[in-house]
């Protein structure tokens, strides 16, 4: 056994390498992301309201980059969450005419960790705006739900959801907004929406993920190369270089012998 890919959670992905470690095989692995949204106080409300929901209801949150965690200035706050909000509602309308709508959680298990998260950030302050609670019927559907007064103590700032749940911690500034941010030990990905150029760059400085989005929470070149860290992942998982991680250089000295 040469090489070991694996693709899903952290623990299985620490078990794994536990193992592989006593063959000497080389290992690639991309275990999840708590993916931070940073907004900066020069764009608009509503646009940036829209990409949060895009980033953290797309598939019901079940994707390893999912906007997991969104910090948002003073002065945009009270705009940027009643927008969002208003795009939650939507999802959880009900009835053939609602315009939108939300798939299922995988399974009941994954709800209830789901709803533990939220159950969690309530307990330690966080108010619920929107959702946040596990439906009567059966069935494994969660609500998309959004969460103010959010801090990186909580369980939904620390820890992967993997659900559509949308926790907003509010920032004085942009520098705090990019500090509680990089205060994670995951290191998938993250995105930043700004119009400044300077603010961008120090974004992508500051973040220690494998891929910074600017302006777009899924953004990037399709087949591009990607490369978790921490807690993440190790190695490309994608692109041009993943060819590379899967294969073995071999040095040949060849000189020339006499006749």
């Amino acid at each position: 056994m040469d090489v070991v890919a694996h693709v899903g959670s952290t623990s299985t992905g620490r078990e794994i390498a536990r193992t592989v470690a006593a063959t000497g095989a080389h290992f690639i692995r991309e275990n999840g992301g708590n993916d931070a949204l940073v907004i900066d106080d020069d764009v608009d409300a509503d646009w940036a309201a829209e990409q949060a929901a895009i980033g953290a209801f797309t598939n019901s949150g079940q994707l390893c980059t999912s906007v997991e965690r969104i910090y948002v200035p003073q002065r945009l706050a009270d705009e940027f969450v009643a927008r969002l909000v208003e795009h939650a509602e939507a999802l959880n309308a009900p009835g053939p005419d609602a315009p939108l709508s939300l798939a299922p959680l995988v399974d009941e298990r994954l709800r209830e960790a789901v709803h533990a998260h939220v159950d969690d950030a309530v307990l330690r302050g966080a108010t619920v705006l929107c959702g946040g609670s596990v439906p009567s019927a059966a069935g494994s559907y969660y609500p998309a739900t959004v969460l103010i007064g959010c801090s990186n103590e909580m369980r939904v700032m620390r820890e992967e959801t993997f659900g559509p749940v949308a926790p907003v911690q509010v920032c004085a500034t942009f520098e705090d907004a990019l500090a509680a941010a990089s205060d994670d030990h995951y290191g998938l990905a993250a995105t930043v929406l700004t119009r400044s150029l300077d603010h961008a760059l120090t974004a992508v400085d500051r973040l220690d993920v494998g891929t910074v989005k600017v302006n777009n929470v899924f953004g990037g070149a399709p087949g591009g190369a990607a490369q978790p860290r921490h807690h993440s992942g190790d190695g490309f998982g994608y692109g041009p270089a993943l060819l590379d991680e899967m294969s073995h250089v071999k040095v040949v000295h060849l000189e020339g012998v006499a006749l």
